[in-house]
């Protein structure tokens, strides 16, 4: 009897989580950072005025280096489905490459294709191309988030498939539907506006320092007023866009929800816990312990963001465990 090498299921999960994190630094500053000199681009595009061509290639040197260091740890992610992930990609193969097959194809060469043009066109192509070249390469950025989100989303609530008992593997049968998945959708959503805000704290953080040393005073004040503007309407977006994302795991994953919560046992007007300590000797969903040393919590919060009802019952852990809601 063949058996199984756990360590090697624990070192396949810890490498793909450090390339993931590695790689997740280097994503949101990517998005968010593009679209801001995409921005300063356009206005100098509108105004002709030479101190926006030089700010909007300061920043555009920073967006490279991030952008190569990204797209280098994402390549490494993408390899380690195959090698990590082998079984899984293959049973989910149909459904789960699609998207990131689509990603590379659509996305990535389209990024790659006017990248170059951004960095190295300033001179040989108009101005008006080279602007369409930056804002296409950073929608480019945008749309490998959505295929990549789409497939992740995907994991979270499997759609749009069929078993199909002949091959043992899951099967696409509804490509509208796992592209539109309103998991994908909100997903996708708020990871782009989260990201505008990682952007914008960058652009002020760099342009903060340089006023603090008395440098390059008229680049920092024209880009953190670009960045604070960009990143309030950032930071709106995305508290709308998180309040969906976390509304759809309420609905589809019931489970997820009750354990980053913490809620062991359903209750109707569940609180949303703003802080608390978690017990370490809390060691099973029926040991009587509770989860939490303290913790302050919202009254009826956490039923109205899951179901839109302050009255609302919650499942808890148990509760999804045994089967029994009352």
């Amino acid at each position: 009897m063949e058996t199984i090498d756990y360590s090697l299921v624990d070192w396949s999960r810890a490498q793909f989580a450090l390339t993931a994190i590695y790689h997740w630094l280097f994503v949101p500053l990517t998005l968010g950072l593009g679209v801001i000199i995409s921005i300063m681009e356009t206005i100098y595009y509108r105004t002709g005025k030479s101190e926006w061509k030089r700010i909007t290639q300061f920043w555009m040197k920073l967006f490279g280096i991030n952008f190569a260091v990204g797209v280098a740890t994402g390549i490494i992610l993408e390899f380690e489905f195959g090698t990590n992930w082998s079984n899984y990609s293959w049973f989910v193969g149909d459904i789960f490459g699609a998207p990131l097959a689509i990603e590379g194809i659509m996305a990535f060469f389209m990024e790659s294709t006017f990248i170059a043009v951004m960095f190295f066109g300033w001179n040989k192509v108009s101005k008006g191309f080279h602007l369409a070249s930056t804002w296409l390469t950073v929608s480019g950025a945008t749309i490998s988030a959505l295929w990549i989100l789409v497939a992740n989303a995907w994991m979270q609530f499997p759609n749009g498939m069929t078993f199909n008992p002949e091959t043992v593997r899951n099967e696409m049968a509804d490509f509208w539907a796992v592209l539109l998945s309103p998991v994908a959708i909100n997903k996708f959503l708020h990871a782009v506006t989260s990201s505008w805000i990682v952007g914008s704290a960058f652009v002020v953080g760099v342009s903060a320092w340089f006023m603090l040393k008395k440098r390059e005073l008229d680049l920092a004040g024209k880009s953190i007023r670009i960045a604070a503007v960009f990143g309030l309407i950032g930071t709106l977006c995305a508290a709308y866009t998180g309040d969906g994302s976390a509304y759809q795991v309420a609905q589809k994953q019931p489970m997820k929800l009750a354990a980053m919560e913490g809620l062991y046992e359903g209750q109707s007007k569940a609180g949303l816990v703003a802080f608390g300590l978690l017990d370490p000797g809390k060691k099973s969903y029926d040991d009587g312990v509770d989860p939490f040393i303290f913790r302050f919590e919202i009254p009826g919060l956490l039923s109205y963001l899951s179901f839109r009802d302050f009255n609302a019952y919650v499942p808890g852990i148990k509760d999804l465990i045994v089967g029994v809601i009352l």
